[in-house]
């Protein structure tokens, strides 16, 4: 048995599901339209330099969720995954998924992206192991807070590890992980099999030097 982990965001889809959920809800005046856009265009180049404070930038992004019922923002994320996310999903993705399916391995996607938003995407790709950023969800409502620490950096090997405790996951040959981000080199370092996906310039470099694989899903 192997454990097989997927970064989301460019990885299994060609683009930044946080990034279009948040011009997603500026298109359609869910937010105010100037600010909030600016705010997530430079978070978003935070996140590729290596700069990002996932705790700032999830006080920012969870404040939209507490606007609305948790019902109507169902329905706002199946129009945005239908609209946004979906004409991103990469075939090749698709075929990696099931290879690993196919073989029994144990999978599970470790973002950064909320688990609102990434849930759906997980849903499709029919992995049931979702390992991301907890959005504080109290008496049906989000609260706007963060529960628990971000799937980010050093806190998605955390993340890893705590999962595998809790589900016993003790034996196994490998642990695969893919992803496209130089923001996930400590979880690359703890896996196994690192392997780069269409990855970044820092990404690429470092696999490079470390000898590790790197491969295309595009």
């Amino acid at each position: 048995m192997n454990i097989v982990l997927f970064d989301l965001d460019n990885t299994l889809i060609k683009g930044d599901s946080d990034h279009e959920w948040g011009n997603f809800l500026v298109e359609n005046n869910y937010v105010d339209q100037r600010i909030y856009k600016e705010k997530n265009n430079n978070f978003f180049e935070q996140y590729k330099n290596g700069t990002l404070c996932p705790k700032e930038f999830a006080l920012f992004s969870y404040e939209p969720l507490t606007k609305y019922s948790y019902e109507k923002l169902l329905n706002i994320r199946e129009k945005f995954f239908e609209e946004k996310i979906i004409p991103l999903v990469l075939p090749k993705a698709l075929k990696l998924v099931n290879y690993h399916k196919n073989n029994n391995d144990i999978l599970a996607i470790v973002t950064a992206t909320n688990s609102f938003i990434s849930r759906v995407t997980a849903d499709f790709f029919n992995i049931k192991h979702l390992l991301a950023s907890e959005p504080e969800f109290v008496n049906n409502k989000f609260t706007g807070n963060m529960l628990g620490e971000p799937c980010f950096k050093d806190g998605k090997v955390t993340k890893v590890q705590e999962w595998m405790k809790v589900n016993k996951l003790s034996e196994f040959k490998e642990i695969y992980f893919y992803t496209d981000s130089h923001n996930d080199i400590k979880l690359m370092e703890f896996c196994t099999r690192p392997i780069a996906v269409d990855p970044d310039e820092i990404l690429k470099k470092t696999s490079i030097d470390n000898k590790w694989e790197i491969i295309s899903l595009r």
